[in-house]
């Protein structure tokens, strides 16, 4: 009874834990969830859902689409067959399969924000500021390994391209845990700074 009790007192590190382990457990088991849903042939297989509320085809067209804009803009030919693959020329070029979205990482930082203290418009703030920065880690990582296999770098074909990404992004995930942290610091100091003026009569 008392470790609910420390669990649910407010600013307790329980707390914080509680809601973070909560969200993020959530969120990562939503998504093989969701691709039995939308995947075609499996015993939870929605059409509805497939053609209407298709997250995963969505964002893998997102990375691949943006990717494809980033090689043309700097001067690549590239081939687009479908819209979870991408390639320079007759290279071998790179598909893109629900693995590669970064679901686990950007679950991770909607349950950080989502733990943390701030007002519901300031945590989607940073979830959205997170999640983008995610995204754009992922196209330019598409797009770098579709260089790469065009133009046989064999010290960036030959590395793990899963492992890779998700090191960057949980070191990008880092930097903005940092950053959450220092900003929210700076607004608490402020806001007890405004409370204690108010107490002593400085206006």
């Amino acid at each position: 009874m008392n470790l609910i009790k420390n669990v649910l007192v407010k600013n307790s590190p329980y707390l914080f834990l509680f809601k973070f382990l909560a969200v993020f457990f959530f969120l990562y088991f939503f998504f093989p969830f969701y691709r039995g849903l939308i995947g075609r042939g499996g015993q939870m297989y929605s059409p509805y859902f497939e053609s209407h509320f298709n997250i995963i085809t969505s964002l893998t067209r997102l990375l691949t689409t943006s990717a494809n804009y980033v090689l043309e803009g700097v001067g690549f030919e590239t081939i687009q067959k479908d819209y979870h693959s991408i390639k320079i020329g007759y290279s071998k070029g790179i598909t893109v399969n629900p693995s590669c979205l970064g679901w686990a990482v950007m679950s991770f930082w909607v349950a950080f924000v989502s733990a943390n203290k701030g007002s519901l418009s300031y945590k989607l703030k940073w979830v959205l500021f997170g999640l983008t920065s995610v995204i754009l880690l992922n196209i330019i990582r598409i797009a770098l390994i579709a260089v790469a296999n065009h133009a046989n770098w064999r010290t960036i074909t030959s590395l793990d391209h899963h492992q890779t990404f998700n090191v960057a992004s949980y070191v990008c995930i880092a930097i903005l845990i940092g950053g959450y942290v220092n900003v929210q610091k700076k607004y608490e100091r402020i806001h007890r700074a405004g409370e204690v003026s108010e107490i002593i009569g400085i206006r």
